[in-house]
């Protein structure tokens, strides 16, 4: 499945953080807004009616020691037994209605700061209403084969904003 910046993107669906497993908390993307997935975090919101909409606790690649003391610990865990599902990402924004804390868990092991920053700047796309994420959810259906490269990743998420590729 072809993952660009925050968004894990197949033939169906996108989400965002890696697709959940039962029971396990997830977050879906589509073009009437997101949906909560796992027994905690049931519903849905549309994209009119989500206010400052803010992505929390994605593992941003800052440093090679950093990367080196993730990929450790996901080292230990697989030793020691464990189940690691990844880092959770929190993505939290607002409704008329209150609050909201939605929880999935990272599909990559760190993102690079340039990808966190335009997937937080698509996301803010989407709120605002400049667009919706119908090229996202077009391009999933046309491209199978895997996750491109950063570069192409970038320009992906810069063009799907609507926006040019900035440095």
């Amino acid at each position: 499945m072809p993952m660009v910046g925050l968004f894990w993107i197949t033939d169906t669906a996108a989400h965002i953080g890696a697709p959940p497993n039962e029971p396990g908390p997830g977050i879906l993307l589509t073009e009437e807004g997101l949906t909560g997935l796992g027994e905690d975090q049931s519903g849905r919101w549309a994209w009119d009616d989500i206010r400052h909409l803010t992505v929390a606790g994605a593992p941003v690649r800052s440093s090679a020691g950093k990367v080196a003391g993730i990929l450790l610990d996901n080292v230990f865990t697989v030793a020691f037994g464990g189940i690691d599902d990844g880092p959770a990402i929190f993505v939290r924004f607002e409704t008329p209605e209150g609050d909201v804390e939605l929880t999935a868990y990272s599909a990559a092991a760190s993102y690079a700061p340039a990808e966190f920053r335009l997937s937080q700047e698509l996301l803010d796309t989407y709120v605002d209403g400049r667009v919706t994420p119908a090229a996202l959810l077009a391009w999933g259906r046309a491209h199978r084969d895997g996750t491109p490269r950063r570069a192409e990743r970038e320009e992906l998420l810069a063009r799907w904003a609507g926006a040019p590729l900035t440095a």
